[in-house]
């Protein structure tokens, strides 16, 4: 094959532009006035005889002239052909492992079509005295075997990716293509003429030196929800549902089931048709315009969306829906003084946690007797009561008195009404994230002597005046001074404190409701147990802040008992992602490894012959030229 050592030598055959430019320009021959008759009429003989020739001698002569110009252009781009050969003595291939490998024809997945594949191929290697490496490229990429020439060993690997036995070894999720490029390099860059090849069901359109052998067949389609979304307005819920198809066009029939309406049993079954285009995805919306049964839909369970259709993929024919109903949040507040400053507070919080909590602000009325259980949180403002609530987290505003079993003691009064006194902050703690105590002043507060169990978390003149507990059995926050002898209740950092208390002792166990596999959760907890139940996970977590890695689809539970002692069930949903539902993958490029090469070189320089050629197209340029004088 022919190869140019300096292509920029074609820049040469902007001559041919010149040279068109030249002949367009060129004058045409005029005509004269002769005075005798005789004469012009042997003229006009004479040029009908010499015409056709004139003109086949002018083409001639512009054909020479743009062939010498390309042939000099080709000269100076330094023609050769390279013989070289290259013997290939091993082999890399990679597997795609992805969740798209698992679509299924003839009980046969493209994973399982790829293994036999490979399982030919490296035959065939081994039987020709090379070397294989293999690498499986899942969530994460892997050799099977690195350089082997044992073909048990090789067989064994490939064996084991098909057990029937173990968990498949495709992953759901994407597979880590670029991570496996990457592994190659550690025989490509130190074995010359190494031969990769990538068995996979994406199409690259520029794969560069690498093989990529699809997997694909020609049957093979798939219909898939790719998202579901409940989105609400006006206190009323719409549904929103990502459908797509890949390899045909279809009319998909889609159903979904809303349970649980309104914190009851009640199910709401709805159903549409919806048209959709290769590779397009269309957005199916149920909503109060199109169906009347969701007028007052302001709260459900769970929503359970599905298709039935025989694609070649079914990861993605169903999606579950969590998050419709807000756990509740309910917060007591008593006070032989009450003030407007922690219902303003609650105000600003319940809009903070409105896509995670109900949050329930109930203010005792001075003629009334407080509850003592049936309440997340209890706040006593002033006058504190006899025993402390044990279902909930107590929090204690400048207390008259310490309640039996609390803790810790209270000393003298300090006031400094004509020099406010600046806030300190103990050790780093959550419940000051995002505040700046050196802000925050007081005139009066109450020190605390005592507070074995506690953490300090703000000091004023080194008496602590914010202690926390959080054990099992008390969860307990102390504030020693009235608001009313601070700028606190003026300030963002009075929301933003109650937010971090909240926060601290009543975390949010799940925050979102859909993952993609191989996504990973993190798990607070409000208890000192959690456990995680569903597909193939069946696990307790002790330590919190959790992070849980997810890498299968479906529905995983999570349940806990709180101080409360009753117990909280929460549910997600993993999906597989959506670049994994297509298909029929296609990507523009594919990352190379570096290749060493060591050919034996044989070239055939191409100058001489060009040249050739050039002399002999000038010399019939010369030729012609000189004919046309005659």
């Amino acid at each position: 094959m022919m190869s140019w050592l300096t292509p920029i030598g074609f820049l040469g055959l902007i001559g041919l532009i010149i040279l068109i430019i030249i002949y367009l320009i060129k004058p045409n021959y005029q005509n004269k006035i002769i005075s005798s008759t005789f004469i012009w009429r042997l003229s006009l003989k004479y040029k009908k005889k010499k015409i056709p020739i004139s003109k086949l001698r002018n083409i001639l002569l512009f054909l020479c002239q743009v062939l010498a110009i390309t042939i000099a252009s080709l000269i100076l781009a330094q023609p050769f052909i390279d013989n070289s050969v290259s013997v290939t003595t091993e082999k890399v291939i990679i597997i795609d492992a992805s969740g798209s490998m698992m679509a299924n024809v003839g009980g046969q997945t493209r994973f399982e079509r790829a293994v036999e594949a490979v399982r030919t191929e490296a035959d065939e290697m081994l039987e020709e005295g090379g070397k294989v490496s293999i690498i499986l490229a899942s969530t994460t990429s892997s050799y099977l075997v690195q350089q082997s020439n044992v073909r048990g060993d090789v067989m064994a690997a490939l064996d084991e990716l098909v057990d029937p036995s173990k968990d498949s070894a495709c992953t759901y999720g994407n597979g880590d293509i670029a991570g496996a490029i990457k592994l190659a390099e550690e025989v490509t860059a130190i074995i010359p003429d190494v031969a990769v090849v990538l068995y996979t069901d994406t199409e690259y359109i520029d794969a560069g030196k690498v093989t990529v052998k699809s997997v694909r067949d020609i049957s093979d389609w798939n219909a898939a929800i790719l998202n579901v979304r409940a989105v609400i307005e006006e206190n009323r819920y719409r549904f929103e549902i990502d459908v797509a198809c890949y390899g045909k066009n279809a009319d998909i029939p889609v159903y979904c089931t809303v349970a649980g309406i309104n914190e009851t049993i009640d199910d709401l079954e709805l159903q549409a048709d919806v048209r959709c285009v290769d590779g397009e995805v269309t957005t199916l919306i149920f909503s109060v315009e199109e169906e009347e049964d969701m007028k007052n839909l302001y709260s459900y369970n769970h929503l359970y969306v599905h298709i039935e259709e025989m694609d070649t993929l079914d990861t993605d024919n169903s999606f579950y829906l969590y998050g419709g109903e807000k756990l509740p949040l309910r917060i007591q507040y008593c006070s032989s003084a009450p003030n407007n400053y922690f219902a303003t507070a609650m105000m600003v919080i319940k809009d903070q946690l409105r896509n995670r909590w109900d949050v329930d602000f109930v203010e005792v009325k001075k003629e009334e007797q407080p509850e003592t259980e049936g309440f997340d949180i209890y706040i006593y403002e002033h006058t504190m009561p006899a025993s402390l609530p044990d279902d909930g987290v107590v929090l204690l505003v400048n207390p008259d008195e310490v309640p039996t079993g609390a803790g810790f003691r209270l000393g003298s009064v300090s006031n400094y009404h004509h020099n406010e006194q600046t806030l300190l902050a103990g050790d780093e703690h959550p419940v000051l994230r995002n505040l700046k105590p050196e802000l925050i002043t007081v005139t009066q507060y109450v020190a605390i002597t005592s507070y074995d169990g506690y953490t300090p978390v703000l000091y004023c003149n080194q008496d602590p005046v914010l202690i926390v507990k959080n054990e099992p059995e008390q969860k307990i926050a102390v504030l020693s001074f009235s608001l009313n002898y601070s700028n606190l209740p003026l300030m963002l950092e009075f929301p933003q404190m109650m937010y971090n208390l909240i926060e601290h002792y009543i975390p949010s166990t799940v925050t979102e409701y859909v993952f993609d596999v191989n996504e990973s959760i993190d798990l607070g907890a409000r208890s000192e147990e959690l456990n995680v139940v569903g597909n193939g996970v069946d696990t307790t977590i002790t330590e919190f802040p959790s992070n849980l890695l997810l890498v299968k689809p479906g529905v995983y539970t999570v349940s806990q008992t709180p101080i409360s002692g009753v117990d909280i069930i929460e549910n997600f949903y993993v999906k597989i992602p959506a670049s994994e539902s297509n298909i029929q993958g296609r990507e523009d490029t594919l990352v190379n490894p570096y290749l060493y090469t060591d050919p034996v070189e044989d070239i055939t320089d191409l100058i001489l012959y060009f040249a050739i050629a050039l002399v002999v197209l000038l010399f019939c340029e010369w030729w012609l030229n000189i004919r046309e004088q005659y």
